[in-house]
């Protein structure tokens, strides 16, 4: 009875479906239809609007509390080809990260359209950064706080060409540099992510071959009546990639950076000797190589991914491993610690485990999130700091905005230290997380409840350890006044290094309106731990409410 009792009720209240967020929309082949004309054009465009609240941004100081802004971003979308054989994709921006209003002092970039804000009749095109305040010392991290920027109108993200050969499909020119969100790589798609928004992508101009390799071994052994399975859903495929990531001087190769990668893909669409309660299975392995002779850089990464469903039950799980060497961090951090440029191990991992449970209207979820740290900063140790791509999120308020600020501070004041003594590479720029996970050790238990197909509400609780000690690389490196940097080192708000990033909490609601728009609303609050501590051991709690609209076609 114990059981029963809650089961019925369960059922009582099922909906008629569940509720489903939008799915990431990749670029693809129309198939041939009979009757169609062979020629096909898809545009799709979507609007977004995001109003955030976050108070304070800064858990330590008086720079940034009580942050309001409102941003916009249009998304353009097209492709243009011919009916089973190929087609051309363009993906592009326009006003990305633009505020509302006409923005900016008169005179100064970015300038607003009148000098008399009664008398503005029009927008301007200025966005928000993290920059040095006026009549700050450029050395200072307290100097750096949010200022305007000007953003150019349009960005175009994706421009390749794509032709289904019959031996398989090749695709040239920029393209995305995964059809996925993992914590290796992530294309900025909308629907990537269950809390947040996606906002960046990620691009690379590549040279990509696929080709569904079981077909062929079948071809030759069945011979020339086999018919040929063209799903994409079941059945082993291989691609190949050649990535070209810097070129710099044309008439030298010597400071080229290029990337090869080859990958097979196991999908598995009814596995029915497992039973028949067994759903689709997937396994991915991808290596790459990565290399060039201006920094000696050699490195190779191994991620590799799977998931499966047992009734009820969908489990996902990845893993990526980066090791190798480059002296291009060391030509940066040289210059900055006034030490010998030399080769630098590269050793990195980092790892997701999700577990979904249907119940019902009810997903029971549960998520391990994992990425390496580095407790010492030098250039003349290994390199085992490991961070997921941007538009990977793990909640809404810890990485997104609370560690994106007090890093990017952190970086500017390494950056404008390099540029001072015109180093060679300014890998500093990476200190600033720009919103990822990174040294994370972390259980984020949540909740999804569907009570009507066009409605979720969702419930998370994130527990964040970090994988080692929390340290400003850029703070540290200027205090270390010996061998031994553990007694210099200090974390990004200028305190002792600790290893627990805090507890956040996080409620969402999402409400569609026959499948063209969407509002979500989605509130966190942060109990920050000793990782974001100052030197006197405060940080303060911090909450934050987003109210996001999109319009979508």
């Amino acid at each position: 009875m114990s059981v029963a009792l809650p089961m019925s009720l369960v059922a009582a209240i099922a909906p008629v479906g569940r509720a489903q967020p939008w799915e990431p929309r990749p670029f693809r082949v129309l198939p041939e239809e009979a009757g169609k004309d062979p020629l096909f054009f898809e545009f799709r465009p979507e609007y977004r609007v995001r109003v955030i609240g976050i108070d304070p941004l800064e858990l330590n100081g008086t720079v940034a509390q009580g942050v309001r802004w409102a941003e916009q971003r249009l998304r353009l979308e097209g492709s243009v080809g011919l009916r089973g054989v190929g087609a051309i994709h363009i993906q592009a921006d326009v006003l990305d990260g633009v505020l509302f209003g006409d923005n900016g002092e008169f005179g100064r970039d970015p300038e607003p359209t009148s000098g008399l804000g009664i008398a503005s009749r029009q927008a301007n095109l200025a966005g928000w950064t993290v920059g040095l305040l006026p009549g700050g010392d450029p050395v200072q991290v307290d100097s750096y706080g949010p200022v305007l920027r000007s953003i150019a109108p349009m960005q175009i993200n994706y421009l390749y060409g794509e032709v289904l050969l019959p031996v398989g499909v090749l695709r040239i020119g920029r393209q995305p540099i995964n059809e996925g969100g993992t914590i290796s790589l992530n294309d900025g798609l909308s629907g990537r992510n269950r809390w947040g928004a996606s906002y960046y992508h990620e691009s690379v101009d590549r040279v990509l071959f696929g080709t569904k390799i079981s077909e062929l071994f079948n071809l030759i052994s069945e011979g020339a009546d086999y018919r040929v399975d063209k799903s994409v859903d079941n059945g082993v495929f291989l691609g190949l990639v050649w990535d070209f990531l810097v070129d710099d001087s044309i008439t030298s190769s010597a400071d080229d950076l290029n990337s090869l990668s080859a990958q097979l893909d196991f999908r598995w669409k009814r596995p029915e000797i497992l039973g028949p309660e067994w759903g689709p299975m997937r396994f991915t392995a991808t290596l790459t190589y990565r290399w060039d002779e201006r920094f000696n850089t050699s490195i190779f990464a191994l991620p590799v991914r799977g998931n499966f469903s047992v009734g009820d039950l969908h489990v996902s799980g990845e893993l990526t491993y980066i090791a190798g060497t480059t002296r291009e961090l060391a030509a940066g951090f040289a210059a900055l610690t006034n030490s010998a440029v030399t080769d630098q191990d590269v050793r990195m991992l980092a790892s997701r485990v999700e577990l979904d449970y249907e119940l019902g209207p009810l997903t029971l979820s549960l998520e391990w999130a994992y990425a390496a740290g580095d407790a010492d900063p030098r250039s003349t140790t290994t390199l085992t700091t490991t961070s997921w791509p941007r538009d990977t999120n793990l909640g809404l308020l810890m990485f997104e905005h609370t560690l994106a600020f007090q890093s990017a501070r952190s970086a500017a004041v390494g950056i404008e230290n390099l540029r001072q003594l015109d180093a060679d590479s300014f890998p500093l720029t990476e200190v600033a997380t720009d919103g990822r996970v990174t040294n994370i050790n972390a259980l984020f238990p949540q909740v999804f409840y569907d009570p009507f197909p066009e409605l979720r509400l969702k419930l998370g609780v994130l527990f964040a350890w970090s994988a080692a000690d929390v340290v400003d690389p850029v703070q540290s490196l200027l205090r270390v006044d010996g061998t031994e940097i553990t007694d210099d080192a200090v974390n990004y708000n200028g305190g002792k290094p600790g290893n627990y990033w805090g507890t956040e909490v996080d409620l969402g609601v999402e409400w569609r309106y026959r499948d063209f728009f969407e509002v979500a609303l989605e509130f966190g609050y942060l109990v920050p731990g000793d990782a974001f501590q100052d030197e006197n051991g405060d940080a303060v709690d911090s909450w934050m409410l987003e109210s996001r609209f999109t319009f979508r076609l």
